[in-house]
């Protein structure tokens, strides 16, 4: 049997893997606004970052700087 990490690396909800790139991000976003408004965490830009780079979604300043302003 493979040994593995004990850690989600992947999406594991239905269509996920199918999503456009749009898609993804508007889910990243509402999941780290979330987290802040639950006081999960404090620090959007942070988290935001931390999480598009988790999934492997590059993004330049101007649009990073747009999902901030949001």
């Amino acid at each position: 049997m493979a040994e593995t990490s004990g850690t989600q690396d992947a999406p594991i909800e239905d269509g996920a893997l199918e999503a456009t790139r749009a898609e993804q991000i508007r889910g990243i976003l509402e999941q780290v606004r979330e987290d802040v408004r639950l006081g999960h965490a404090h620090d959007e830009a942070a988290l935001l970052r931390e999480r598009l780079d988790d999934a492997g979604i590059a993004v330049s300043e101007d649009e990073f700087a747009r999902f901030i302003e949001r």
